[in-house]
């Protein structure tokens, strides 16, 4: 029997399809690219292209987190197990301090298993990890650009660029994969009443 406080599940595609958009146009718009290519002049195209960027990277960064909290309240509402983190933490994971570190990666790895998958061999999981993997070594790899004395480092910007070019395709490519096995998922749901 379905009581009014039982989750729903609702359709995630729209916003993994929005999420993947504003992410690949993200990517191109990098902040850290003028640096790569020795951007010295901060005229007005240089101003315009970090304020564009910096509202692609905003936009992005909330429609991501709206996608990844509805893809965890879906798994929780066509799941029959627990889950070890609630809803809240869809969100909440990313910002905190130590935690950002891993627990995202966890949540997602959560919403792929509450879904059932076909019995072919199957590589969400390796998906997530290597995104996760890539995003983790991209944020290091810029924080010592930005940081150390290797910040004019030619080799380091780029590893730094090359990685967040990855991580822009997995992350592309795992929101596609959750998305996909959620829409089959949430078609087939019928509250049991």
């Amino acid at each position: 029997m379905t009581r009014p406080s039982d989750p729903v599940p609702r359709n995630p595609q729209s916003l993994g399809r929005a999420a993947q958009i504003l992410i690949g146009l993200d990517t191109l718009l990098d902040p850290m690219r003028p640096r790569l290519f020795e951007a010295t002049d901060h005229g007005l195209f240089y101003s315009r292209y970090l304020s564009a960027s910096f509202l692609v990277s905003l936009a992005t960064i909330v429609t991501f987190l709206l996608w990844f909290r509805r893809c965890r309240y879906n798994a929780q509402a066509v799941s029959v197990g627990p889950f070890t983190h609630s809803a809240g933490w869809a969100v909440g994971a990313w910002f905190t301090p130590v935690l950002m570190w891993w627990r995202p990666r966890r949540i997602a790895l959560d919403m792929h298993r509450a879904v059932g998958h076909d019995p072919a061999p199957d590589t969400t999981v390796t998906l997530i990890n290597a995104w996760w993997a890539a995003r983790l070594a991209h944020l290091v790899a810029a924080t010592i650009a930005a940081t150390t004395r290797y910040a004019h480092s030619v080799p380091l910007l780029v590893t730094a660029q090359a990685l967040y070019l990855i991580s822009g395709v997995l992350v592309v490519l795992v929101i596609q994969r959750i998305t996909a096995a959620q829409t089959r998922t949430v078609a087939t749901y019928a509250p049991v009443t």
